[in-house]
């Protein structure tokens, strides 16, 4: 079974090899029109940011408890 994050992450790779396509393309010959290889490229920043998800400093501060308990 695979996770909903390896589903997401070939989206986002068969987004990216299509932008690449489109964006290779002589303008006349291109499938897209402009406003919606702009979309995909939005569609692909925000499934960026969930694939390639980087925790903040404070979240991964938090991940490992109070600062009091240390000293225990």
């Amino acid at each position: 079974m695979t996770s909903i994050y390896s589903k997401l992450e070939s989206i986002y790779d068969l987004i990216d090899d299509l932008i690449e396509e489109e964006e290779g393309t002589w303008y006349p010959n291109r499938k897209l029109s402009s406003n919606h290889l702009t979309d995909l490229k939005e569609v692909r920043t925000l499934l960026s940011s969930i694939v390639h998800y980087e925790p903040t400093d404070q979240e991964m501060m938090s991940s490992f408890g109070t600062k009091w308990h240390d000293g225990l």
